[in-house]
């Protein structure tokens, strides 16, 4: 059979335009998901944030508050990856819209033509659009370093769609002379040569940036007597609190809760870390990893939760935290007067703010350690912060700078509609029974956490008929005025009790909110409810 072909370059030869366009799109997916792979590649060497999140983040900006609560609701830890699953494939589908382009006229010019012009509009249009304004000039890494790996992930893609476009084309016409098409050699050729390309770029920027100059973790610091002595992470509870299923009163640092906005964690090095303390004050600061550690420290128990938690979720804990006073650090810097927030920089670009006040609490702490250990890097190393009160979104993991601003600065999560001042709700829930047991009739050993914040839980009551009676329970002190505090009850159970409940009420004297509320805006509300089977 002839095939009639149309003329393009004298490199490449062309397929009626149907065809052509036609197998652009296909190449135009894959060379996408090769640029996918490459991205990939470049944002684990480099640490840097990538262009898939990059739109990730500038896409949760404009998305509702509201609806993106209740889709976290929805899918809980699985809102996450499927997001990010959902951005990649309209990565591809652009990929394949771009190759239906180059399919008109598959040349290398009109592919370098197509490389420069999404380059453009990416690093000038769609950054400056999501907030990371031109060629990310607000990121980390700045303007030149997106401009040249944004431009180098393009050339990857522009160098696989001319390749897959080539040998799609050699597939669908067999008899093809050899003469101008791509080889599957000059496809591997090309490949390594961009992989070289990918690994050196981000090494240079490792090497620019300090990472070389120390590791991503430090060595633990011998434990002191007095720290031996105290409560173990994950240790079992002192009686009357060793319920079988009871919490921990310590969280073990493996099971502490993480959240964070990102498809991958930065991983901050010592040699290049610094915690820079400017704005609105006298003195501006850098500190070291090891000038901040050399500092006084101070230790003590701060539970974190996160605001999306739902009633009778999981996402809290309790551990043992070491650092520096926040209020030391900023009154070492000589805050201006007419200062009214301070703002927290992380190295993954998020943002958040307190109000100075919030800042200056006598017990906020810039925190390295955790449970005797530094920071593990998904609870925020070299350095975290634990402000009393407010929930985690405020309390800014991967910390790299503070500053003292006269505006009402609003960050990531509050331009969605999240609440800005975010002080804790008045929690309780059962950690046993859970589920829906079936349970012996009798006397039934119930407990769980309550936690109010800064306030202290003053008591906790637990109800067997649906809240029309409640019965007092017995509440462990906490370890600290910041900690959850463990409660337990034993109640007497027949067979006509099937609803259990529980609600606290803070150290100020005010009950648990038991209207039943979203976590969006401010933290969610209502009473944890279990289910039983008595027999």
């Amino acid at each position: 059979m002839a095939h009639t072909l149309e003329t393009g370059s004298p490199t490449t030869p062309r397929l009626p335009d149907y065809n052509s366009r036609r197998f652009g799109f296909s190449a135009g997916v894959i060379a996408a998901t090769v640029m996918l792979v490459a991205i990939v590649v470049l944002r684990v060497i480099s640490g840097v944030q990538s262009l898939p999140e990059i739109v990730a983040e500038g896409v949760l900006t404009v998305i509702p508050g509201a609806l993106f609560s209740a889709v976290l609701d929805s899918l809980q830890h699985a809102a996450k990856p499927l997001f990010y699953v959902a951005v990649a494939i309209g990565m591809l589908l652009v990929g394949g819209f771009l190759g239906r382009w180059y399919g008109g006229d598959p040349t290398w010019k009109h592919a370098a033509r197509i490389v420069l012009s999404a380059w453009l509009v990416f690093g000038v249009g769609v950054y400056t659009l999501l907030g990371a304004g031109i060629f990310g000039q607000h990121l980390t890494g700045g303007p030149i370093w997106h401009a040249l790996t944004l431009l180098l992930v393009f050339v990857v893609f522009g160098a696989a769609l001319v390749h897959t476009h080539a040998l799609l084309s050699r597939r669908a016409i067999p008899d093809l002379p050899d003469e101008g098409l791509v080889s599957r050699r000059a496809l591997l050729q090309s490949g390594g040569a961009a992989l070289v390309a990918l690994v050196a770029a981000g090494g240079v920027w490792r090497l620019l940036s300090g990472a070389f100059g120390g590791s991503t973790q430090v060595q633990s610091a011998p434990v002191a007597a007095d720290t031996a002595a105290a409560t173990t992470p994950g240790a079992q509870n002192p009686p009357p609190f060793d319920l079988k299923g009871l919490s921990p009163e310590v969280t073990r640092t493996e099971d502490f809760y993480t959240v964070s906005k990102n498809f991958i964690d930065p991983a901050v090095a010592v040699g290049g870390w610094k915690l820079k303390i400017d704005g609105l004050v006298d003195s501006p600061m850098e500190l070291t990893y090891d000038q901040l550690t050399a500092l006084p420290a101070s230790e003590g128990y701060y539970t974190l939760m996160c605001i999306s938690n739902e009633i009778g979720g999981d996402l809290w804990g309790n551990a043992l935290w070491k650092g520096v006073k926040l209020r030391d650090l900023l009154m070492q810097a000589g805050v201006h007067t007419d200062a009214y927030k301070a703002v927290f920089t992380a190295a993954d670009d998020y943002k958040d703010s307190v109000r100075l006040e919030n800042a200056l609490h006598p017990d906020a702490l810039l925190a390295w350690e955790m449970n005797g250990a530094p920071l593990k890097n998904e609870h925020g190393f070299p350095a975290r912060l634990l402000i009393p009160g407010i929930y985690g979104m405020k309390n800014v993991k991967w910390l790299t700078g503070i500053t003292i601003v006269a505006d009402d600065f609003r960050g990531f999560w509050q331009n969605q509609g999240w609440d800005d001042a975010a002080p804790y709700q008045t929690e309780s829930r059962f950690d046993t029974p859970r589920g829906r047991p079936t349970v012996p009739e009798g006397p039934l050993a119930v407990g769980g956490v309550a936690y109010a914040g800064d306030r202290g839980i003053q008591s906790v009551e637990v109800s067997t008929d649906g809240g029309q009676t409640w019965q007092p329970a017995q509440v462990k002190p906490g370890l600290s005025p910041y900690a959850w505090q463990l409660w337990r009850a034993d109640l007497p159970v027949d067979k006509n009790v099937r609803d259990l409940r529980v609600r606290a009420t803070d150290g100020q004297g005010r009950p648990q909110v038991t209207t039943p509320a979203d976590p969006f805006p401010s933290g969610a509300t209502g009473l944890h409810r279990v289910t039983i089977a008595v027999q």
